[in-house]
C-alpha cells in the first residue's frame, strides 16, 4: 500500500524526482493518516504525485528549484488549512487543496481538451521578514508562446508576478508575517479558449488578509478576449440580471434568493454586478459556461465571504455575438 504524502515531500526536498515508497502502516502526522485512510484522497495524492514526477523534465534547473521551494511552502499551507474541523470537513479540504494544487503542477485544465500547445506550471517566491513581504506564486504558461492568444496570456501572467509586492517595504510592527500568495490555475482551455483563475490572498499587517479573484481569457489564435469582442453593450443588462438570479456563496451548492441577498449585500450591490457583468477580467470561463467571480468586499461586507453567479452555456450563446470564442 501506498501514500504519495510522503512521496511529494520527498521529491520537494530533492532534486531528484525518483519516486519514494511509503508504506501506510508508517503514517505518523494526522494529514498522512487521512490520506491513507480515505481512498478518494488517496487517489488525489497519487494523481499530485505523478503530475510531479513529470516537472523535472519540463523545467530547467533554476525553474526546477524555485518549484521545489513553493511545494514546500503549499505542503505547510495545506496541512495548516485542513488542520482543524471534523474528519470529513479535514478531508473535503485536502481534497480541494490537493485537485487545485494538481493543476498547477501538471499545468492541465479543469475543463476542456486543452489548447494543444504545451503549457508548463511556474512559480516565483521571496523569504519573507518584520518588514518585507513573504511571496509564493505558482501558475502556468504556455512553455513556448508563439500565436498572439498565447503570447497575450503569458504577458498577463509576467504582469501579474511584476505586481507582487517584492520590494514594498511595510515601517511598523504587525501581528504576523506580511505575505502575498497567489494561484493561477485553467479552468478551460480549448483550442478556440484558455481561461485562467487567479486568486490572490494577501495579509499587509491589519486584522486579517484578504482574497481577490481576477482571471485570464484569451483566443490562442487572436489574443485578449474582452467583453466588446463576446458581447453586445446591450447584453450587459441581461447578462447582469442572470447572474443576480444565479449568485452562490463560493463553493457552495445552492444560490441565494432576493431576501438573502437583500438582508446580507450592500445596498448598492446590483451596480457591482452590473460592472461585472461588463468585464471579463473577472470572468471564468469552463464546459458548462461562466462564473463571474466577486471578491470579499465587493457585494457584502467581509465576514460574508466572495461570491460567483454561474451562467449557462445556453444564455451565453444566445446573447454573444462571436460565439465561435465560446466553450464548445
Amino acid at each position: 500500500m501506498r501514500c504519495l504524502s510522503i512521496l511529494v515531500l520527498f521529491l520537494v526536498l530533492s532534486v531528484s524526482s525518483t519516486a519514494h515508497a511509503f508504506d501506510c502502516a508508517k503514517a505518523n502526522t494526522e494529514t498522512e493518516k487521512l490520506i491513507c485512510s480515505d481512498a478518494t484522497l488517496k487517489q488525489a495524492d497519487d494523481d499530485l504525485g505523478r503530475a510531479w514526477g513529470k516537472v523535472r523534465e519540463l523545467l530547467d534547473e533554476a525553474e526546477f528549484k524555485t518549484l521545489r521551494k513553493n511545494q514546500r511552502a503549499w505542503l505547510k499551507t495545506r496541512d495548516a488549512r485542513c488542520g482543524y474541523g471534523s474528519e470529513a470537513e479535514r478531508v473535503a479540504c485536502l481534497l480541494q487543496q490537493t485537485a487545485q494544487r494538481t493543476l498547477v503542477i501538471a499545468a492541465t485544465p479543469k475543463t476542456g481538451p486543452g489548447s494543444g500547445a504545451t503549457m508548463v506550471p511556474f512559480a516565483e517566491v521571496q523569504a519573507g521578514s518584520k518588514t518585507a513581504y513573504e511571496v509564493e506564486i505558482a501558475g502556468v504558461r504556455f512553455a513556448a508562446p508563439d500565436r498572439a492568444g498565447e503570447v497575450s496570456f503569458n504577458k498577463a501572467v509576467d504582469d501579474l508576478v511584476n505586481q507582487a509586492p517584492f520590494t514594498e517595504k511595510i515601517d511598523f510592527e504587525t501581528a504576523g508575517q506580511l505575505s502575498y500568495n497567489q494561484s493561477i490555475t485553467l479552468e478551460y482551455a480549448a483550442p478556440n479558449l484558455v481561461s485562467a483563475l487567479v486568486q490572490t490572498w494577501r495579509y499587509d499587517g491589519g486584522a486579517h488578509g484578504n482574497s481577490v479573484f481576477s482571471a485570464i481569457n484569451v483566443s490562442p489564435q487572436t489574443g485578449e478576449l474582452t467583453y466588446d469582442k463576446l458581447f453586445s453593450p446591450e447584453a450587459k443588462t441581461e447578462l447582469a440580471e442572470a447572474c443576480e438570479n444565479r449568485l452562490y456563496g463560493h463553493g457552495a451548492d445552492e444560490a441565494l434568493d432576493k431576501a438573502q441577498l437583500k438582508q446580507m449585500f450592500f445596498p448598492e450591490y446590483e451596480k457591482s454586478i452590473l460592472a461585472a457583468a461588463g468585464n471579463l477580467s473577472s470572468w471564468t470561463f469552463n464546459a458548462d459556461g461562466a462564473r463571474v467571480h466577486f471578491s470579499p468586499y465587493e457585494l457584502a461586507p467581509y465576514a460574508a465571504g466572495s461570491f460567483e453567479c454561474r451562467l449557462p452555456l445556453s444564455l451565453l450563446g444566445d446573447l454573444s455575438r462571436a460565439g465561435h470564442h465560446l466553450p464548445q
